[in-house]
């Protein structure tokens, strides 16, 4: 596997980059960073196969960041990530691998993958079935998504990973996914989708054991990784945000690529779908306020606005985020989130605000 750590000043673009290279399937991200200073303690302790920088960072920018990673470990390949095509020319003059032009597309991502590890000589292990829930609902192997037949075979598949490993009866199965048919045809049709799921899966060699006990199914979820188990897990047992596990916490909010199937009309998906958009904001919340007590008031800030894109009037998000503006003297932005704010719960809900905005903004 690709060791790999990215440092960019955006979180979201983190998040972003994170969730790809992720899905890839090559790569193991070792850390994230939003400052080069810190990414560069880590670099100096820890050996890392590729560096994917921001060229464009305030303090320290990405091509001076990359001389001194260069510096630290002469092996290591350097991938610059930039909106501005200018900044080609350069990044070959600094023996850089490669760059990506934001926003970065799998197509081309692969492609410097797959020139890492060629160039760079790095043994890969077999690719691990990945399974996304937030979002799309996918299987995957890599960069291949195993299509099935049909739809239902989708969401046969979907309802026994919801249930997270555990036994579920055949009969409760068959009254959630096809109430409308009578006992003998359902059973055929619960038969026939099952076999599709399983065909599909031989037929791109991915195992994901579905086992069977007196009338009963589930999924052995412990043969590949899935973001909704690894939220469900971290959410199960997560204490109090702290210097000790801050990054991980970070690591998980950064799972939630959508709501939960989104897009899929699963109608015993509708109460875990909300309850799961919940967890993630009052994760994104506990981030912010870890970050707040420690007055950096602009990476809560960070975390604060992606929640806004699944969640744009929540009131607490938004009112979290204009105080974190307002603490960090960035008032413009500040009065700007207001107004956005005001606009739309006005025109969705025909309400106000409540006072206490009003008091942030003096």
């Amino acid at each position: 596997m690709i060791r790999a750590i990215i440092v960019d000043d955006e979180q979201p673009s983190v998040v972003k980059l994170e969730k790809l290279l992720n899905e890839s399937g090559m790569v193991e991200v070792r850390n994230t960073f939003t400052e080069p200073l810190v990414a560069l303690d880590y670099v100096k302790n820890n050996q890392v196969d590729v560096a994917f920088l921001d060229i464009e960072m305030p303090d320290m920018d990405g091509i001076e960041l990359a001389n001194r990673v260069i510096d630290l470990q002469g092996r290591i390949a350097v991938v610059f990530i930039t909106a501005y095509n200018q900044y080609a020319v350069e990044a070959f003059r600094l023996n850089a691998l490669d760059y990506l032009m934001k926003p970065v597309t799998v197509e081309r991502l692969r492609e410097t993958l797959e020139r890492i590890v060629r160039e760079k000589t790095i043994p890969m292990n077999p690719v691990k079935v990945q399974i996304r829930c937030f979002g799309k609902f996918r299987v995957t192997t890599g960069y291949e998504e195993v299509k099935f037949r049909t739809e239902k075979a989708v969401e046969l598949l979907a309802f026994l990973i919801d249930r997270k490993g555990n036994f579920v009866n055949r009969n409760e199965i068959i009254d959630r996914l096809w109430e409308e048919y009578d006992g003998d045809r359902a059973l055929i049709y619960f038969n026939t989708t099952l076999h599709y799921i399983k065909k599909a899966l031989f037929q791109m060699e991915v195992t994901i054991p579905i086992k069977h006990d007196r009338g009963s199914y589930r999924i052995d979820t412990s043969g590949f990784w899935c973001d909704y188990c690894r939220f469900g897990e971290f959410i199960a047992k997560h204490g109090k945000v702290n210097q000790g596990n801050i990054l991980e916490y970070e690591e998980v909010a950064g799972l939630y690529g959508g709501d939960y199937l989104k897009g899929e009309d699963f109608y015993w998906a509708e109460h875990n779908r909300q309850m799961l958009k919940d967890q993630f904001i009052r994760l994104l919340l506990e981030i912010a306020g870890y970050y707040k007590n420690d007055e950096n008031y602009p990476k809560a800030a960070e975390w604060l606005r992606l929640g806004l894109i699944h969640e744009s009037l929540h009131r607490e998000l938004n009112y979290q985020l204009i105080e974190a503006l307002v603490r960090g003297n960035d008032l413009n932005s500040a009065n700007r989130y207001y107004k956005i704010y005001q606009n739309e719960i006005k025109r969705k809900l025909r309400q106000e605000p409540d006072e206490s905005f009003m008091k942030l903004l003096g």
